[in-house]
């Protein structure tokens, strides 16, 4: 995809961070972008401060809940008709550092259900309708380095929700190719000197 301009670009935890940066950079080549976020006052912040810089929006989504990311997925196809760039970005550290045993049962669903789960969520309720439209489009998927080939050893839960997104995303690109559709899917391995710099 050469030319962004006009198309309709979904940003999950968009409003912060990474995702907040991924949504500047799609504004700079004139996308309309949709920030899915769970957090609201953060939410409407970002938006209003971005609002000059392009057509952008908010819908207020958790990814870890099927619902709130299949409404997201109907107001997106309902408002714009179209969806071509789906960054699911939206991810949460796990609980802090610990030994690989000590990690808690709700520190494995919390990770688990956004960083994982949210991805596979998001995916369900937005790729059949992009494979409908029969356009050229891009699901990109937030990963890490310590998600499969830089494990830190006192964030196993994380690294291991990671991971499991990067090999997700290899099996979701090659079922585009196998399927014959102008989707493609790739992953996103933000990187820089030690943690990044994010809320």
């Amino acid at each position: 995809m050469d030319d962004f301009g006009g198309k309709v670009a979904v940003v999950t935890g968009g409003a912060s961070g990474i995702g907040e940066g991924l949504v500047e950079a799609l504004l700079e080549v004139q996308a309309t972008v949709i920030i899915a976020d769970v957090e609201q006052t953060v939410l409407h912040d970002t938006v209003k401060r971005l609002r000059g810089k392009g057509d952008v929006s908010g819908i207020l989504t958790d990814v870890s809940r099927p619902k709130s990311v299949a409404d997201c997925a109907d107001s997106v196809f309902q408002s714009h008709g179209a969806c071509h760039l789906l960054f699911n970005n939206a991810g949460v550290g796990g609980g802090g550092v610990a030994k690989p045993w000590n990690w808690t049962p709700n520190d494995w669903s919390w990770c688990f259900g956004v960083n994982v789960f949210g991805v596979g969520h998001c995916v369900a309720a937005f790729v059949p309708r992009m494979l409908e439209m029969d356009e050229e489009g891009w699901v990109v998927n937030t990963s890490s380095s310590d998600g499969g080939f830089q494990p830190l050893p006192d964030l196993g839960v994380y690294a291991a929700s990671k991971a499991a997104v990067s090999t997700y995303t290899e099996c979701l690109a090659n079922a585009f190719v196998n399927e014959g559709s102008k989707l493609r899917a790739a992953i996103f391995y933000p990187g820089g000197n030690g943690l990044m710099e994010t809320r």
